[in-house]
């Protein structure tokens, strides 16, 4: 049960804490440096245009207010593969590969 806490709150962290990425004007290049951090920090994907589109809800569950917590524990439900510390990973490289801007505003 601890576990389950530190990990959601580290998410909350690092969402938080997480620098403004640099603009970047191809999309495709966006997807392509998300999915290379998806394989560095470990986490294993089906499919590519999945991740990319469970990413972008990452980015559409934080627009809508939901906490971080709320926001690892959907991604955690939605994909059985997914631990809760995967899911925390996973939302934290998708908001700072794709809503960044999103990010600065929950300062």
């Amino acid at each position: 049960m601890v576990r389950q806490l530190v990990v959601p709150a580290a998410l909350a962290v690092a969402l938080v804490c997480a620098g403004p990425a640099p603009a970047d004007p191809d999309p495709a290049d966006n997807d392509a440096a998300f999915i290379a951090s998806l394989r560095q920090s470990g986490i294993r994907f089906a499919d590519e245009v999945q991740a990319i589109a469970a990413a972008h809800s990452v980015c559409g569950l934080i627009d809508n207010g939901e906490s971080g917590l709320q926001v690892v524990k959907e991604l955690n439900s939605d994909n059985s593969g997914l631990t809760m510390d995967g899911a925390a990973r996973f939302a934290a490289i998708a908001a700072n590969s794709y809503c960044p801007d999103q990010l600065k505003g929950a300062k």
